[in-house]
């Protein structure tokens, strides 16, 4: 590891064990910055603030309690392990007091101590690095602005390299908002064993964000013939789960992921695409003979509702027009500036304003995460759906417009070579509006709480 080349280079291609990978992650993370630490402050040295009390502390150590108990390190009730990932938690929370804590944080100190298990300290300096460094800690933020853009643009993704995925999730009612929050939270922590984790941010920290969506899409493709048979209720049990029983080795994972062609170009373009005002498409084409992907996110002209053939209400034969998502990340909410709670449910009056959703009809087990739906009264909801989309407006369709106002707006192709991998950061400028200014960036919230009362509201038991 005697230069930054070699040490790259060494990690994206092999497990380096327990000894080297410190070392190199702790070149990644921590060469060439100063971290500031000033005596009684919130910047105070580590040894001072893991001993300060913090308004987080209860909520702390209630997480503590249920980070990687397979993990022999944390599996003791207040062991030398839960005792260090609440000392690195409580310092953390008062260090980026912006910020405090969040949960999910906890499944990337947990991997950090298990990489310097005898260095508090170095770790607590690690993830202070990692979530500054690679803007990690830009998810955790106040209504949660930045998780929304990763979520619209993930969701792009899955729609232009795994379209069968994609139409299975809208036909269920979902979209990654309901699988792969924790995925991006936790770098995939919370659901991958810790050899596969570790080799996962092996390639994170030499490539950045890319290689999260990369191994994202791997593991979506293993469920690609299974999920669009799935029942609602089976299927959204199983996408909450098959991460877990994932089929694939770190290598496989790996190997799987570096096949689909993300680059940070293509990023930054969906990113920068996020505050347009039209609806977006990821277009990917894959030249069979030469290798090359090339892609291109466009504008979608809305088409006209009259230009949908209507549709017998009685013809029993044809295919139940899918429900639109929502999303409690909502585009036209920050492109509005209006920042308020989405209602995730909709109306049920057959308009454009009818954003079917499962979310609300989801009870939640907070002590074991599981989710159940409740069936009776989504059948209905859905039912009443598409009764009303088939008798008022035809089918629930968007096709990319071919006039020539609506070409490409960013394209590119990438080759099958892994060239390209530093690449930290990955941000672009959004697009001025038709006025000439700048858009502002997008704005979002977090949908848990507001699904439990949405559910309990429409269910009548309050």
């Amino acid at each position: 590891l005697a230069g930054a080349g070699a040490c790259e280079e060494e990690l994206w291609n092999s497990d380096l064990g327990p000894t080297h990978r410190g070392a190199a992650w702790k070149h990644l993370l921590l060469g060439g910055i100063t971290l500031r630490q000033k005596a009684g402050t919130h910047q105070d040295y580590y040894e001072k603030l893991c001993e300060k009390e913090s308004e987080y502390d209860s909520v702390i150590r209630r997480d503590v309690n249920r980070t990687l108990p397979q993990e022999e390190r944390f599996r003791e009730k207040n062991g030398e392990g839960q005792l260090a990932l609440f000392r690195l938690l409580r310092a953390l929370a008062i260090r980026l007091c912006d910020i405090g804590y969040c949960q999910s944080l906890n499944f990337i100190v947990a991997t950090l101590i298990g990489i310097f298990p005898e260095d508090e300290a170095l770790a607590f300096q690690c993830a202070l690095a990692l979530l500054l460094r690679y803007s990690l800690v830009d998810l955790y933020r106040p209504k949660f602005a930045k998780l929304g853009v990763v979520v619209w643009q993930f969701d792009r993704i899955v729609e232009g390299f795994l379209p069968k995925v994609h139409t299975a999730l809208v036909r269920h009612g979902v979209n990654s908002e309901y699988y792969a929050i924790q995925w991006f939270l936790t770098l995939f922590a919370s659901d991958l064993s810790q050899p596969i984790v570790r080799r996962i941010w092996d390639r994170f920290l030499v490539a950045g964000w890319r290689i999260v969506v990369q191994v994202g899409l791997a593991l979506l493709y293993t469920i690609q013939d299974t999920l669009p048979g799935m029942d609602t209720c089976n299927a959204l049990m199983h996408l909450r789960k098959f991460a877990k029983s994932c089929p694939y080795d770190a290598e496989q994972l790996l190997n799987a992921a570096a096949s689909f062609k993300v680059s940070h170009r293509m990023l930054s373009a969906l990113e920068a695409a996020y505050n347009w005002e039209d609806d977006v498409q990821l277009l990917v084409i894959k030249d069979l003979n030469s290798g090359q992907v090339h892609w291109a996110v466009q504008a979608l002209k809305p088409e006209p509702p009259s230009s949908a053939p209507r549709r017998d209400c009685g013809d029993e034969d044809e295919e139940e027009p899918p429900i639109e998502m929502p999303r409690a990340f909502s585009r036209r909410d920050s492109q509005g500036g209006g920042g308020q709670e989405p209602d995730l449910g909709g109306p049920l009056d057959g308009t454009d304003e009818a954003r079917g959703t499962v979310l609300p009809f989801l009870i939640r087990n907070l002590d074991t995460g599981d989710e159940t739906v409740l069936n009776e009264a989504w059948s209905q909801y859905t039912d009443d759906i598409s009764r009303r989309a088939k008798a008022s407006a035809g089918p629930l369709q968007a096709t990319p417009s071919a006039s020539p106002e609506r070409m490409p707006a960013v394209s590119g192709e990438d080759s099958s070579s892994e060239a390209g991998r530093s690449g930290r950061t990955g941000i672009s400028q959004s697009p001025p509006s038709a006025s000439g200014q700048p858009q502002q960036a997008g704005g979002g919230s977090y949908w848990m709480q507001s699904v439990q009362r949405q559910a309990v509201r429409r269910l009548g038991q309050v």
